[in-house]
């Protein structure tokens, strides 16, 4: 069986994000090691490889804080109620012992796990785990 099926819809997303890191900072050196190679011969190209890379590196490095995983978790599992979703954004939300978010995130939290409490799938235990872990872990940003 192929694992990658077998994993959750958080270790996925997750891996994904390492993916981009990781190609990110490929493309990134080959950038650097092709403009050092060339003497600056192909600087306007190995600029654009750079800046391509960097991106690349930056999305997936952004995707893995804590407060970026539960704001889309949230907002895929309001899109999209289902248990894998629901369960991502428990384990997004469990990810970090304190998760600072702005009170428009929290907001979308709570109305994440409502959309999955009137989903005809939902679990009542998840939904409690969601409560507590919303109420444990995640905290009001103070400016």
């Amino acid at each position: 069986m192929n694992t990658e099926k077998n994993a959750s819809y958080y270790s996925r997303y997750c891996g994904a994000a390492k993916r981009f890191e990781l190609v990110g900072g490929a493309v990134l050196l080959i950038a650097i090691v092709l403009n050092l190679a060339t003497h600056n011969k192909l600087f306007s190209f190995t600029l654009l490889l750079a800046a391509l890379g960097a991106l690349l590196l930056i999305i997936g490095g952004s995707s893995l804080r804590p407060h970026n995983l539960v704001k889309a978790f949230a907002q895929q599992c309001a899109r999209e109620p289902g248990r894998e979703i629901a369960q991502g954004l428990l384990d997004a939300i469990q990810s970090d012992k304190k998760i600072r978010l702005v009170q428009r995130s929290i907001n979308e939290v709570e109305t994440a796990i409502g959309i999955y409490a009137q989903s005809e799938d939902a679990d009542p235990a998840l939904i409690r785990q969601l409560h507590e872990a919303k109420d444990a872990h995640i905290a009001k940003k103070a400016f």
